[in-house]
């Protein structure tokens, strides 16, 4: 017998504001991000205004990814009928690809602003991300939006409007991602940050297990034989192992130029990056909700635009 999934999406409800499980899953991922950033700021070298300033950055970059991810890949079927809803996060709808798309963006500025080695920064977010999207894939279970393929194990899951019993994909995917934390904090003791080791272990680690894993899911869309999210797990895997071997045979060469860092952090600074952190509260699921319930029978019309 397996589990019946009947958990409450809505964490609590505030002055008639709903909190959901999986917002709160990329809120505590991004407080982590912020602490990770600020416990390696001394190697970093960046003074505490940059890592508040260079976190909003992420925040806004990696919601920004994720949203314009789940539009054209996954739900275009969907928005190019409900153009107005592509800014609506609140209606739900992120796709983890395109947060790692746009974590990547953030990366990029940062190391350009700050001039901190690009494989350094990456090597050390490796940490924060394999983080958030370990706890995001818990918000997944949770919100149910993630349906894994039909099993007879007695650890299937029944979910809400999906017929039979069906593998818990997401946590399958968390446990992976949240399996590779302390791998990616062990690696710098042997391959210090700037080396790229620990990055491109990231890449083969969630693109190669995640392709895995993703053999039991059941993907709303396909794309070439394939759910799209399986061409990207093949890349990441494919890139992360050709840079594995580059950056094991390459020499390591030390960044001694760093920024000053002593600058306080601003309290405006403070407040936006608060309000960044805290607004995925209010996303309900990883699918547009109207979608979602269309998709699964369960709307007896499609909202209008």
């Amino acid at each position: 017998m397996g589990f019946v999934h009947n958990i409450d999406p809505v964490m609590f409800t505030i002055a008639g504001f709903r909190v959901y499980w999986y917002g709160f899953a990329y809120t505590f991922g991004f407080a982590f991000m912020l602490w990770w950033l600020w416990r390696k700021r001394e190697t970093l070298g960046w003074s505490p205004a940059q890592v508040v300033n260079l976190s909003i950055i992420f925040v806004v970059l990696i919601l920004a990814g994720g949203r314009v991810f789940e539009v054209i890949v996954y739900e275009w079927a969907w928005y190019r009928d409900h153009l107005n809803q592509i800014p609506q996060l609140w209606v739900g709808g992120m796709a983890t690809h395109g947060l790692l798309a746009g974590s990547a963006l953030a990366a990029l500025l940062a190391s350009l602003w700050t001039r901190t080695p690009i494989l350094k920064l990456l090597d050390i977010l490796s940490v924060a991300a394999a983080f958030i999207f370990g706890v995001g894939r818990i918000g997944n279970f949770i919100e149910g939006g993630v349906i894994g393929t039909v099993t007879s194990m007695p650890w299937g899951v029944k979910l809400p409007d999906v017929e039979g019993f069906r593998h818990p994909v997401s946590l399958y995917d968390g446990a992976k991602n949240l399996a590779l934390v302390p791998l990616l904090m062990l690696i710098p003791r042997r391959w210090p940050a700037g080396q790229g080791v620990a990055t491109s272990v990231f890449l083969i680690g969630y693109g190669g297990l995640r392709f895995l894993v993703d053999q039991f899911r059941d993907y709303e869309s396909s794309l070439g034989g394939l759910g799209p999210g399986q061409w990207f797990n093949i890349g990441m895997a494919v890139f992360g192992a050709v840079m594995l071997a580059i950056c094991l045979w390459r020499p390591v060469y030390e960044q001694t130029d760093q920024p000053d860092g002593t600058t306080p952090v601003s309290l405006l600074s403070a407040i936006v990056l608060l309000l960044l952190i805290l607004f995925p509260l209010s996303i309900p699921t990883s699918w547009t909700t109207d979608y979602l319930a269309i998709k699964r029978g369960t709307a007896t019309e499609a909202a209008t635009p």
